[in-house]
């Protein structure tokens, strides 16, 4: 695409909003965590609240589109979004459309953060405060992640830092606020959650590394080079299938069918990760492989948790 084809716009519409929210990376990266947790609890104490159990899913979403938001406004008044340099309008929505006024992705970034501050404040009443310590330390990360003066998506670490927190903190956030128990397994069991996380950061930033350089981004990539990035890619790749077969073995062992057909379905996708170049020019083929890939394995595993707590009742009925 070329944005320099489309006409300006003097403000945001409901499709660059859209865009920039990115519905797709909302579910993998939000929903399915705290849907982890939540299957966790529940599989943990036999039911949950409903409306404690809504908001724990709304609080990691709306955290997530105002990362989205506020990565986009900065990457975009700073210059490393440009109509030149993005190779999708879905990749620097702001630039694509060249938008006259993008002080309202701010706001609205900023909006989504006090709402996700708010929900958590409710939580906090209902929970105690171990829910918010984990809470507050996940914030903390996210308020860091695209800041004017810290933004840790320029360092080395943001790869890590983000896995670790939507697919491992927003799971053990959620079971313990269900459950009122901390257990630390959680973030084992989440580990396959921080796999899809970590290797779509780390994905971007390997096929980004022109465009990082010239912004004066330093990720792990641009420390590693691109022929270990990709090699790096390939094998946490395969790290996270093995860990995913694992977890699922360990904690859902009648659900390793439903994962069997998951992997089976998704196998293009997989299959696309380890042949294409992660490429500016070749960034679409890539992340779309990726985003294949990370859906199925995502969906799958969920599916087969709840598959594996479904036979059991089952058994347990009849038995």
């Amino acid at each position: 695409m070329n944005a320099l084809n489309e006409k300006p716009l003097r403000r945001i519409t409901w499709r660059v909003f859209v865009d920039m929210i990115t519905p797709g990376a909302v579910l993998l990266s939000a929903l399915n965590p705290a849907m982890l947790g939540v299957i966790l609890a529940i599989e943990h104490s036999g039911k949950v609240d409903p409306l404690l159990t809504v908001i724990l899913l709304l609080i990691p979403a709306a955290a997530n589109c105002s990362v989205n938001l506020l990565n986009d406004y900065y990457d975009y008044i700073g210059g490393n979004d440009t109509p030149e340099n993005i190779v999708a309008e879905v990749e620097g929505p702001l630039a694509y459309h060249r938008v006259e006024d993008p002080r309202p992705a701010l706001y609205w970034g900023i909006a989504f953060f006090i709402a996700a501050c708010l929900m958590g404040i409710y939580v906090v009443y209902r929970c105690g405060p171990v829910p918010a310590a984990i809470g507050a330390f996940g914030a903390l990360i996210t308020a860091t992640y695209s800041g004017k003066w810290i933004s840790t998506s320029h360092m080395p670490i943001g790869e890590v830092l983000s896995g670790f927190t939507m697919g491992g903190l927003i799971p053990l956030a959620v079971y313990t606020s269900l459950t009122g128990s901390l257990d630390f397994i959680v973030l084992f069991q989440s580990i396959p959650m921080m796999m899809v996380v970590s290797e779509f950061m780390l994905e971007n930033n390997t096929c980004d590394m022109e465009r990082d350089r010239i912004a004066g981004r330093r990720t792990l990539p641009m420390f590693l080079g691109r022929e270990r990035a990709e090699a790096l890619a390939k094998v946490t790749c395969v790290f996270w299938i093995g860990m995913l077969v694992l977890v699922v073995g360990m904690y859902f062992p009648f659900g390793l069918p439903v994962l069997a057909l998951a992997i089976f379905i998704g196998r293009k996708g997989i299959a696309g990760v380890f042949r294409e170049e992660r490429t500016r020019e070749n960034k679409l083929p890539a992340t779309g492989a990726l985003a294949s890939m990370a859906f199925w394995l995502s969906e799958g595993f969920l599916a087969a948790a709840v598959f594996h707590m479904a036979v059991e009742r089952l058994m347990a009925a009849m038995f």
